[in-house]
């Protein structure tokens, strides 16, 4: 069995939702029925043949939005390499190697 540690806020999680979107985002809280991320985006092949990062919704700029979690099929911890990407795309942060 997987065990994982518990998201904390602020954690880069990714989401699988049940139409095979899969969504990166930054966990902020849950409870029973919805999943609460801010920075909601999803990858996509960028210029070159690299790939980048593009707000999930494209028509509304949420800084938080609330996933209904009948939609999920899972989430879980992004793993390092993609969650610094997306922290330097999401924000100030500069990530040092």
């Amino acid at each position: 069995m997987l065990l994982t540690k518990p998201l904390e806020k602020h954690d880069v999680v990714t989401i699988k939702l049940m139409n095979g979107e899969e969504i990166l985002g930054r966990f902020e809280t849950e409870d029973d029925s919805s999943l609460v991320v801010s920075r909601a985006s999803v990858v996509a092949a960028g210029a070159d043949d690299q790939m980048g990062l593009v707000p999930w919704l494209m028509s509304a700029s949420p800084e938080k939005v609330s996933i209904n979690k009948t939609t999920i099929v899972a989430y879980l911890p992004t793993v390092k390499e993609i969650a610094d990407v997306f922290t330097k795309a999401t924000s100030s942060i500069q990530i040092v190697k």
